[in-house]
């Protein structure tokens, strides 16, 4: 019975999003275009991931001391002004999806189970996992770009 339990749970874990896999390593470059102008939108989003780094990685947090993937780009976004859903799944079924070429700080990285924030220059802000809570690095090639805007 407590295997069922706690396999039950580690199902519910994957298909939220956001701990069910190993987060994306950078093994292969972002490729990105020249950077645009960032809207002000957008810039509020930049910000708030930026305020959040050094914070600690937790399975369902939203904030304000501890995230997850998906909690940390949905709470982003809210100081930008705009509401998106609460997982990464759910986020990549919401949201419109752009070529990678086309790349602007604002959109969110995409990946089964995981997503992070395009920041500029190559580089990302992610609720990375436990072990590293979230941090700014170099932007992993992602599965799938998302606008919100």
């Amino acid at each position: 019975m407590r295997s069922t339990h706690v396999l039950g749970i580690g199902l519910a874990l994957v298909l939220a999003g956001c701990g069910g896999e190993a987060p994306p390593r950078r093994d292969r470059p972002l490729i990105v275009g020249r950077d645009m102008p960032v809207p002000e939108a957008s810039a509020k989003v930049i910000r708030f991931a930026e305020a959040q780094v050094g914070k600690r990685y937790c399975w369902g947090g939203t904030g304000p001391n501890c995230f997850d993937c998906s909690g940390l780009v949905q709470a982003a976004w809210r100081a930008g002004g705009v509401r998106l859903p609460r997982t990464s799944g759910a986020q990549g079924r919401a949201l419109r999806e752009v070529p990678i070429s086309e790349v602007q700080p604002g959109d969110i990285l995409w990946w089964p189970h995981h997503v992070g924030l395009y920041v500029g220059n190559a580089t990302m802000i992610d609720a990375y996992h436990s072990g590293a809570g979230v941090v700014r690095r170099p932007a992993a090639m992602p599965k799938r770009v998302l606008r919100v805007r």
